[in-house]
């Protein structure tokens, strides 16, 4: 994301992670990682699985009482105290798409990146040059994309899928695509927790692990 949502969201993010929200954020955390699998500071996705829960967490969990994730709480309580620019901005956090993407390919010059949601099938042209090093053309993975001024943008946030599981992949989501959002969801997280089991026996053939019937 732009260095400007990224400035916006900081204190949303100390808000709703401190003093009356801390047991909130940890209930949050039991929920998340029980679903996605409990990750440790010397697994090699810690970070990234940490910028995960946290996206989940702001963007997309409801907050008891009110009905509504931290970002959309925060900009009913303060929405009067906006700017244009920052009610737009904060409108775009607000409608953040959190999916399965397939990067289809690479836009001229290498600036963009065309990736496509794996369960609606839209194509994104997503602006982000310093992740292109990250990335190769096929690569299936768990991110989120935010809209702002006509462009999309990355959150900070991914779960990359072995390419050997491709098929594996697109065979559950299609038993799934056109179900409620829940059940996305649902599928996303136990393929999260698959990947962090492959990467714990890595000396198991990854086809062993990555299935609901799996003794990993």
């Amino acid at each position: 994301m732009t260095e400007e949502m990224q400035k916006r969201l900081e204190p949303i993010i100390h808000e709703f992670t401190s003093g009356d929200y801390y047991p909130e954020v940890f209930k949050a955390k039991q929920e998340f990682f029980e679903r996605s699998g409990v990750v440790y500071e010397d697994d090699a996705e810690f970070e990234q699985r940490m910028n995960l829960f946290m996206d989940w967490y702001i963007f997309d969990r409801d907050l008891p009482g009110v009905d509504l994730p931290p970002i959309r709480y925060y900009v009913r309580q303060h929405s009067t105290e906006f700017s244009v620019e920052e009610k737009q901005l904060f409108e775009d956090l607000s409608t953040s798409i959190h999916t399965l993407f397939v990067l289809k390919r690479f836009s001229w010059f290498g600036k963009n990146l065309v990736v496509q949601d794996l369960f609606s099938r839209k194509l994104y042209i997503v602006r982000d040059p310093k992740l292109q090093m990250a990335f190769s053309k096929g690569d299936i993975f768990e991110g989120r994309v935010f809209p702002h001024q006509g462009k999309w943008y990355f959150a900070s946030g991914f779960c990359f899928h072995p390419v050997e599981m491709r098929s594996f992949i697109l065979g559950e989501i299609k038993k799934i695509r056109f179900q409620e959002r829940t059940r996305h969801l649902k599928l996303i997280l136990q393929l999260a927790q698959m990947k962090l089991k492959h990467q714990r026996f890595a000396h198991i053939d990854v086809k062993h692990i990555y299935g609901f019937e799996s003794k990993f």
